[in-house]
């Protein structure tokens, strides 16, 4: 078993691809752990150094092939990556010209097939790209500002490990002696920090973690990625060292400065001193030590105080700030690696010290003048809502506090609110009723003051946060309306779900100056999760004109109907939970989602099932009546390689009167069944859950994201390992901004569909954020240009009004260690 490496480095190019002087001696760093015999422990590692794009591609042949099986082979890349306009991934080489791409750069599909035709089953491919600046001829302008790796460079048997898959960002740092990707790679590997489990051996995914950590930590906007399948994610790279006590004090270092969020505390500096002293180290090794761990901490807050620099002295010079001025300021927070979170997280609390005021008053005209004299020797008074504002006149106004709010309602019976009627009806205190009555008195001081001592002492509901943020921006008298649909009625816990992520945006966005200075008002609508009730509250709020955009409906059912309302009307809906494959309207419609298709779920599933569990006699359990339910189903069965209309002894409806869950589980189990795949509506669930009770853990159970609901969870040790394919999961994002702020908004946990519905308003704002009218906002939803950060990745929309390039993962139910309760976890790869 041999272990080898090629290292390429192209730091000089062509004009028209900026210099990475960095790469050099990323190359060099990399050679030196991989060589060392008691890390890398590698046979031969050959270095190449800005070579031109035959010497390139021969030096890639050559270490692939010839190869044995168990051989470890890897290749590691740092330079531009360029893209054309049919999506296909170049590397860049010494001789490379945009006017002659493909003639000139070395083809991410030629690296592909010369992996693939390798007998080695342990590749592994690093690639430290730089994409930003690196397109094709005439190419910047098009992309969609995401580079497809996996289906490029990926195979079984292989990792591909990437500093970022975005075109947009570049973080070679000016001046740096090796670029921030590579650094925390050799750092992981070096020092053995990289050893998550601490059995004395590196792994390709312990790597990945290891560095997306410390990447993130110093620039959140770059967002490593690993893609590998089945053994790929265990291939061992190096060793690392297991009673070291640099290690072991770096590790208790990293505890400490993890839970002090950068810094280190009083009780973890008395920890570290005592094991610095039990462990032999002197002062000044462990002061190395900890300025290691620390350095990406100091790094971020370097960035940080410089964005704070210039933005105070920008708002100082003007202020609501130009669109010109937030475009300067988008390009220096790209430089600086920071993600539109972090911003408005740095932007807040300087704006909130920025007190609100009026221009002064122009100069009455000159007739009148013995009336002019009179008044200008007076203190003038003027009420406004309420309050005195007194003002010399010719002098500038003082900061005016308006208590007033302008009286609006949305009258649907008790359906649509916008603060003046409570629909969470479950939760509710005094100060929650007070606010709530005025507000819809015209009483905002008094709205702001209840819903904040409400907020403190029940943080998880996020409609107090929608009318808090209503009242203020009534108050501020200039702001944007969109509303919201969701099934309060009907299922309470999944329309709080998807509140919180309109909640979390629209505060982010009103503690940030707004949208283009205008406050993000939302009116909240309760749509039962009917077809009917949608439709009711669509026709509302399309001839509501005020109205940009709706986040919903929340089920497939609900958005059939309402969907072709908000098509034919235009005004743009995005369901961030309706997952049916087909979406009411044509392309180039108002409709979106920002949820993957039933599609991407059931191919997942059906994979799972056939190469994972290897069984393929499968139970089918829907409701017939409801279009998500026979979509998965339908789905499913294709990618399963099923005759979709074929035998019916296994197929189960959850919607006629006479099911039986026990008779069912039953015969399926007498035709045979190896797996029972349960696509429930919300109305049906009750009827899926008996069934994965009365099954009791004897087959195998997979299911859709419908199923990822409290219920399911009440079914406990029963419902233990069903498969799920949702979305998102909060555990594969523990050190993303968006989780971070959902835990300061709620300090609660948040589901899938916070997430899914964070980016649909997020979606909504990004696009207001250039157009403020109906058909604006759609034109910019459907522009190729279109992106927008969210919780769940780049969010992009092909034409159809899908999510571009849509994932879901697979989860699990599983017992809380220590505890009778369960949770969803995902399935490790």
């Amino acid at each position: 078993m041999a272990k080898v490496a090629l290292l390429i480095g192209v730091s000089e190019y062509e004009p028209g691809l900026i210099p990475l002087p960095a790469a050099i001696n990323d190359v060099e760093a990399m050679q030196e752990v991989l060589q060392h015999p008691e890390i890398g422990g590698f046979d031969e590692v050959t270095v190449l150094v800005n070579p031109q794009r035959q010497e390139m591609e021969e030096a890639v042949e050559t270490l692939f092939g010839g190869r044995q099986k168990d051989d470890l082979v890897l290749l590691f890349f740092s330079g531009h990556g360029i893209k054309d306009e049919e999506g296909n991934l170049y590397f860049a080489t010494h001789n490379t010209r945009k006017t002659l791409l493909k003639s000139t750069t070395v083809r991410a599909r030629f690296v592909h097939d010369v992996m693939n035709k390798s007998r080695s089953k342990r590749e592994v491919v690093i690639l430290d790209c730089c994409f930003s600046g690196a397109f094709a001829e005439g190419m910047l302008a098009r992309d969609d500002g995401f580079v497809d790796v996996k289906n490029q460079l990926g195979g079984e048997g292989r990792a591909v490990l990437t500093s970022s898959t975005s075109t947009q960002y570049s973080f070679e740092q000016p001046g740096a002696d090796i670029s921030t990707y590579t650094r925390y790679i050799v750092e992981g590997l070096k020092t053995g920090a990289a050893d998550r489990d601490e059995d004395g051996k590196i792994s390709v995914d312990e790597l990945h973690e290891y560095a997306k950590s410390k990447v993130q930590e110093a620039a959140p906007a770059m967002k490593p990625e690993i893609y590998a399948i089945k053994e790929g994610y265990k291939i061992n790279l190096a060793k690392a060292p297991i009673d070291d006590p640099e290690l072991k004090y770096r590790r208790e270092v990293e505890f400490w400065v993890e839970s002090g969020k950068g810094e280190i505390s009083d009780a973890g500096r008395d920890v570290l001193d005592e094991l610095r002293h039990n462990l032999g180290l002197t002062s000044e090794e462990a002061v190395v030590i900890e300025g290691k761990v620390l350095e990406p901490h100091r790094e971020y807050q370097r960035k940080l105080k410089r964005y704070q620099e210039r933005f105070i002295k920008e708002i100082q010079r003007e202020y609501p700030i130009s669109d010109n001025t937030r475009e300067q300021l988008k390009r220096f927070q790209k430089v600086l690696g920071f993600t539109d979170e972090n911003i408005a997280l740095i932007e807040a609390p300087i704006i909130a010290k920025k007190p609100l005021t009026l221009p002064p008053v122009n100069p009455l005209p000159r007739q009148n003048n013995n009336f002019l004299q009179y008044v200008g020797a007076c203190i003038i008074g003027v009420v406004i809502g309420g309050t005195v504002i007194y003002a010399l006149l010719h002098k500038t106004i003082p900061p005016i506090v308006v208590n007033s709010c302008v009286k609006e309602s949305y009258i649907v019976g008790d359906r649509i609110s916008l603060g003046e009627k409570i629909l969470l009806v479950k939760d509710t205190n005094s100060d929650k009723e007070a606010g709530v009555k005025a507000f819809a008195n015209g009483d905002c001081k008094t709205a702001i003051d209840k819903f904040n001592a409400y907020r403190t002492a029940n943080r998880t509901d996020p409609e107090a946060l929608i009318y808090l943020n209503n009242a203020k921006a009534r108050q501020q008298q200039q702001q944007l309306k969109i509303a919201v649909s969701v099934p309060i009625g009907t299922n309470p816990n999944v329309a709080k779900e998807i509140l919180r992520g309109v909640a979390h945006v629209q505060d982010q966005v009103n503690s940030t100056g707004g949208i283009n200075g205008k406050a993000l008002e939302v009116a909240i609508a309760n749509d039962d999760d009917s077809e009917d009730t949608a439709k009711e509250i669509a026709t509302v709020l399309v001839n509501k004109q005020d109205i940009l955009g709706v986040v919903g409906p929340c089920s497939s059912a609900a958005s059939k109907g309402a969907s072709t309302i908000y098509n034919n009307s235009k005004l743009v809906a995005i369901s961030p939970t309706s997952t049916a494959v087909t979406i009411p309207g044509a392309n180039n419609s108002y409709v979106f989602r920002t949820v993957p298709s039933d599609a991407v779920a059931a191919k997942q599933l059906a994979d799972f099932m056939v190469n994972k569990l290897q069984k393929t006699k499968v139970a089918f359990f829907y409701n017939s009546k409801n279009n998500y339910s026979k979509s998965f189903i339908s789905q499913f069965k294709s990618y399963a390689g099923f005759d979709i209309n074929g035998d019916n002894r296994l197929n189960f409806d959850l919607s006629t009167e006479d099911f039986d869950p026990n008779n069912s589980i039953k015969q399926a189990s007498q035709e045979g069944a190896e797996v029972l795949l349960i696509a429930p509506d919300s109305h049906s669930l009750d009827k899926a859950l008996q069934v994965v009770h009365h099954n009791n853990n004897k087959i195998p159970i997979l299911g859709g994201d419908d199923v990822y609901k409290i219920e399911t969870l009440q079914v406990g040790k029963k419902a233990e390992k069903m498969i799920l394919a949702i979305p998102w999961h909060i555990q594969n994002a523990q050190n993303s901004n968006f989780v971070k702020n959902s835990d300061i908004l709620w300090k609660a946990p948040v589901s899938w569909r916070t997430a899914t519905a964070y980016d649909a308003t997020m979606a909504i704002i990004t696009g207001l954020q250039q157009k403020t009218t109906r058909d604006g906002l759609k034109q910019m939803l459907h522009s190729p240009n279109f992106s927008a950060d969210g919780a769940t990745g780049k969010i992009k929309f092909a034409q159809s009004g899908d999510r571009a390039d849509a994932l879901t993962i697979l989860i699990k139910v599983q017992q809380k260690p220590g505890t009778d309760q369960y949770e969803f976890v995902p399935i490790q790869p």
